[in-house]
C-alpha cells in the first residue's frame, strides 16, 4: 500500500502544472558593484522574484531589506558560512542581525566549511547546525544546509544526511546543480534527487557544459538537459524556490540576467508541456476542421516540407522535439510547405530563444535568392530587446513586414514565451497579427507599399511587390526557435 500511494503521489506531482519561483545569486546581480536599490529595481524589471545575499553585517542587512521591500521582491535566503573547529563557529554579529528577518520567509541558507586538519567532526557539525536552526527557529525562520564542493557538507548527500542527524523541525537540505557535478561529475545525480528532494527546502542550478566540464554557465549555454533535470526533481516532489547561481560567469550584467529570465521562462514552460496534463497540440478542433483549416504539421514527423531549394527535409539543423518543429539555429537552412498558396490564412505559435531571430516568409520563389534565403516578404519574428548581430529599427522588430513596414502597437510575449501568429494574404491585401491583434496590413500593389520598399533593402529586386503564389517558409537565422500549432486553410 505504501509503495502505491508513492506512486500515486508521484504522478500526481508529475502532471500538476509548477509555477517555481527563480531567484538570483547576488553574485550574479553586481555583487559589490551595485547598491541594492540597482539590484532590486532590475530584477524587478526583468521578472526575477528576488535574491539571495552572502551574510556581512547587519547594516548590509537592513539596507538590502529596504531595496527588496520597495520593489516588491524578496530576499529569499541569507548564506551563513560556519566552520566546526574554531571557539567561534559564525560571525557573531548574525545573532543579532537574524532578528530583522522576523516575519519574514528568509531561509538561513548555512554551509559547514571544512576543518584545517582531516577528520571526524560530524557531532561539532551537528552542534553548530542546531544552534543556528535554534537561532532561526526563535525567530519563526527555516535553516537549509548547503552542500558545497569541498566543504565538510560537500553535497546534496551530505545536507540530507546532517539534515537527519541534526533533527531540528526548521532544518532542511539543498540541491545545488553545480555542486553535484563538482563534486561527483553529475554521475549521481538521479539517485540524489530522489533521495534528497522529499528532505529539500532548497535548490539551485545554472547551465552546464559536461562536455567541457565547465559547470556554471547561463541557462541558455551548455549542454545539460535542464527542462529533464527540472522534470526529476519536480515529480521527485521538490516544491521550494529555485536560485540561480552565477558565479564567475563571464559577461554584461543586465545582458546575462535577461538571458537567464528568457531561457527560465521557456525552460519552466517545457517542463509543463512534457507533463501528462499539459493540453494536446498540433490538433484541429472540429470547428476549425469545418471552416477547412489543415494542418502543417502533425507534431511527430516532418512530412509536408522540405528544404528551400531541396526536394528534401534538411538532414541536421532541424529537429521535431516534445510536438514542435524546431530550428536549432545550426545552418540547417531554411524550409517551405511542399503545398502553394494563393489566398490563405496561416496561423502558427512560435517561441524564440534569447537573441533569436527567425520569420515567416511569403511570396517565395525558388529562383528569387540570395547566400541568406530566399528574398521574399517576411512576417519576422525576433527578440526586440537584444538582437545584437545587427542595429533593429521599427522595421526590423516582431510583426513587421521586415525592413518595408512597421507593425504598430505590437506586443510580443517575453522572450521564452509562446506568441501566436497569423498571417492573411486575401485579394490585395495582406495583414499581420500578433497575440489576437492585426498589428500590420497593406496592400502589396499600393503607392505605400512601392515607397516602402523603395526606402528599404529590396529596392532593386526585380517583382518584389508582386503577389505570387508561394509556399510557407520558415527562417533559419542561426538561432534556436521553436514551432508548433501551424495550420493554414485557403480562401476564396
Amino acid at each position: 500500500f505504501f509503495t502505491v500511494a508513492l506512486v500515486t503521489v508521484a504522478s500526481a506531482l508529475a502532471a500538476a502544472p509548477v509555477t517555481p519561483e527563480l531567484f538570483v545569486f547576488d553574485n550574479g546581480v553586481g555583487r559589490g558593484k551595485w547598491t541594492p536599490g540597482q539590484q532590486a529595481a532590475t530584477l524587478q524589471e526583468l521578472g526575477y522574484a528576488g535574491i539571495s545575499y552572502n551574510y556581512t553585517s547587519p547594516e548590509d542587512l537592513a539596507a538590502w531589506q529596504k531595496a527588496f521591500k520597495k520593489q516588491g521582491l524578496k530576499i529569499y535566503a541569507i548564506y551563513l558560512h560556519t566552520v566546526v573547529d574554531e571557539p567561534q563557529p559564525f560571525e557573531p554579529s548574525f545573532r543579532e542581525a537574524i532578528k530583522l528577518l522576523k516575519g519574514t520567509d528568509t531561509v538561513i541558507w548555512m554551509t559547514v566549511k571544512s576543518p584545517k586538519v582531516n577528520g571526524d567532526y560530524d557531532a561539532k557539525a551537528v552542534k553548530v547546525i542546531q544552534e543556528v536552526a535554534d537561532l532561526a527557529a526563535a525567530q519563526g525562520l527555516r535553516v537549509s544546509l548547503y552542500g558545497h564542493t569541498k566543504f565538510y557538507i560537500a553535497d546534496a548527500a551530505d545536507s540530507a544526511r546532517f539534515v537527519k542527524l541534526a533533527n531540528r523541525p526548521n532544518l532542511g537540505a539543498t540541491i545545488n546543480l553545480c555542486h553535484e557535478f563538482y563534486s561527483h561529475d553529475g554521475r549521481r545525480l538521479d539517485e540524489i534527487v530522489n533521495a534528497v528532494a522529499p528532505v529539500a527546502t532548497m535548490a539551485s542550478i545554472n547551465g552546464l557544459d559536461q562536455a567541457h566540464t565547465n559547470y556554471i554557465m547561463r541557462l541558455d549555454q551548455g549542454d545539460f538537459d535542464l527542462p529533464g533535470y527540472l522534470t526529476k526533481l519536480f515529480t521527485a516532489g521538490y516544491r521550494g524556490p529555485v536560485g540561480l547561481q552565477c558565479y564567475n560567469v563571464p559577461g554584461d550584467i543586465r545582458t546575462n540576467l535577461a538571458a537567464n529570465i528568457a531561457t527560465w521562462c521557456r525552460i519552466v514552460g517545457q517542463v509543463n508541456e512534457q507533463s501528462p496534463a499539459a493540453p494536446p497540440q498540433n490538433l484541429l478542433t472540429a470547428k476549425e476542421s469545418a471552416a477547412g483549416w489543415k494542418l502543417l504539421f502533425d507534431g511527430r514527423t516532418t512530412t509536408g516540407w522540405r528544404g528551400f531549394q531541396s526536394s528534401e527535409f534538411p538532414r541536421s539543423g532541424w529537429t521535431i522535439e516534445n510536438g514542435c518543429l524546431t530550428c536549432l539555429g545550426e545552418h540547417g537552412g531554411d524550409i517551405i510547405t511542399t503545398t502553394i498558396h494563393t489566398n490563405f490564412e496561416f496561423a502558427w505559435e512560435w517561441r524564440l530563444s534569447f537573441q533569436a531571430n527567425s520569420g515567416v516568409k511569403y511570396f517565395v520563389s525558388e529562383n528569387r535568392a540570395n547566400q541568406r534565403g530566399a528574398i521574399a516578404h517576411e512576417y519576422q519574428t525576433i527578440d526586440d530587446h537584444y538582437f545584437v548581430a545587427e542595429p533593429l529599427n521599427v522595421k526590423k522588430l516582431t510583426g513587421a513586414w521586415y525592413d518595408v513596414m512597421p507593425a504598430k502597437n505590437a506586443h510580443p510575449s517575453p522572450v521564452g514565451e509562446w506568441n501566436s501568429s497569423r498571417l492573411v494574404v486575401n485579394g490585395k491585401t495582406v495583414e499581420h497579427w500578433l497575440n489576437g491583434k492585426c498589428v500590420l496590413s497593406y496592400r502589396p500593389a499600393s503607392p505605400e507599399a512601392a515607397q516602402a520598399i523603395a526606402n528599404s533593402k529590396f529596392k532593386d529586386v526585380a517583382g518584389y511587390a508582386d503577389k505570387i503564389p508561394t509556399p510557407i517558409l520558415l527562417q533559419d537565422h542561426e538561432t534556436k526557435v521553436w514551432f508548433r500549432n501551424l495550420k493554414i486553410r485557403e480562401l476564396p
